[in-house]
């Protein structure tokens, strides 16, 4: 690279105003345009609280030049969707030079406290054992976190492990908060859940006021509340319009602000108290939080084929899980599995006998027993 074709970008940071700043801290600065490639950057702080990031280009760059400040431990891909401190350099910035510093991005105290406090570790243990209550070694334990919002719900996969022989599992994930709405929705792959269909369906039609409700759709819908947000005794703001909403929602985008009021308003038409912890009936910001809601599913593996030996739904959901849970998984499934080392005659001639489940119990148990 010939020095006169470099062009030289400083982005000063200033954290002197944070309080209970720590000497020797570290922040992430990322710089990118639309069309070209991320640049990341670690800024070690001074004792003052400042420090600067330097990024290069080849060329004079073509597009605005977006510098977004954020945690150490973010991924390119995630400052570019957090709701971080960020500064855009414009394409003009460069004409008349080769070298652009940018006056002192300052960080506030909140900001700062964020970056520290942006994801949360979870370590989940547990066991899983049969309706007997004998564990299931070798069965494969499926985590995923799961939202609701009205009947549609989407679960996303944050472990997965094996347990060992007396059928304990350990999964350990992270969670991230602080995503641009439209992003965390778009990467959601919602479904109509049928349990919650049938439960909010159930609990609004004890009440012969509300009619039969519209119908769900396989994707998220705003149509499905025009028939109750009707039942309002007061007009609909026009910020609050169910227009203005479809097109909010369009493209697998979500405004938080329409979608709020809109909620407030269906809880004063909606009865109370409905069983799960699901919007309407609970606010629902998920971007802004890093916490987990929990379902577990257990598969077993038989040869070539695969069986599934629990699969919780949303009713089983753990809400708001502490960062440490300890459980147990109890299999609704019988337990089919490949005959072990030690199978003897006695197990063929009981085939009535109860699943394998890592110790011999029952008749065929003790029969092995005497004859040892």
């Amino acid at each position: 690279m010939q020095p006169e074709n470099k062009f030289l970008l400083r982005v000063p940071v200033d954290a002197s105003q944070v309080q209970g700043f720590a000497t020797d801290a570290a922040l992430q600065l990322l710089a990118w345009s639309r069309t070209g490639e991320t640049q990341q950057r670690v800024v070690r702080l001074d004792a003052e609280g400042m420090g600067t990031a330097s990024f290069g280009f080849v060329g004079q760059p073509q597009e605005p030049v977006r510098v977004a400040l954020g945690p150490e431990d973010a991924s390119p891909y995630e400052m570019q969707r957090l709701q971080t401190i960020s500064v855009s350099v414009p394409v003009s910035a460069w004409t008349s030079a080769r070298e652009v510093t940018l006056a002192p991005v300052p960080v506030s105290t909140w900001y700062w406290w964020w970056w520290q406090h942006w994801k949360q570790k979870f370590q989940i243990t547990g066991r899983v054992v049969n309706p007997q209550g004998d564990p299931i070694a070798g069965a494969t334990v499926s985590a995923f976190d799961i939202d609701a919002w009205w009947w549609w719900t989407a679960q996303e996969q944050v472990g997965e492990t094996v347990t060992d022989d007396e059928g304990e599992f350990a999964v350990e994930f992270t969670r991230a908060s602080g995503a641009w709405p439209w992003w965390w929705w778009a990467t959601r792959e919602w479904k109509a859940d049928p349990e919650l269909v049938g439960r909010i369906t159930a609990f609004v039609g004890q009440y012969a006021r509300f009619g039969s409700l519209t119908g769900p759709t396989a994707a998220p819908s705003l149509g499905v509340f025009e028939s109750l947000l009707a039942m309002s005794p007061r007009p609909l703001p026009q910020k609050l319009s169910l227009n203005r909403a479809r097109q909010a929602i369009g493209n697998g985008t979500i405004d938080p602000g329409v979608l709020e009021g809109l909620r407030e308003r269906l809880v004063e038409i909606l009865p109370r108290n409905f069983t799960l912890p699901v919007w309407p009936w609970k606010a629902w910001t998920p971007w802004e939080d890093c916490g987990a809601n929990l379902i577990f599913k257990v598969t077993d593996a038989c040869g070539d084929e695969s069986a599934v030996l629990l699969n919780e739904g949303v009713s089983e959901a753990r809400w708001e899980v502490p960062a440490v849970l300890d459980l147990t998984l109890t299999a609704r499934e019988p337990r089919r599995r490949e005959r072990p080392i030690g199978w003897t005659l006695v197990d063929y001639l009981f085939p009535e006998t109860p699943a394998w489940s890592g110790s011999r119990s029952g008749e065929a148990g003790a029969m092995l027993a005497r004859t040892a």
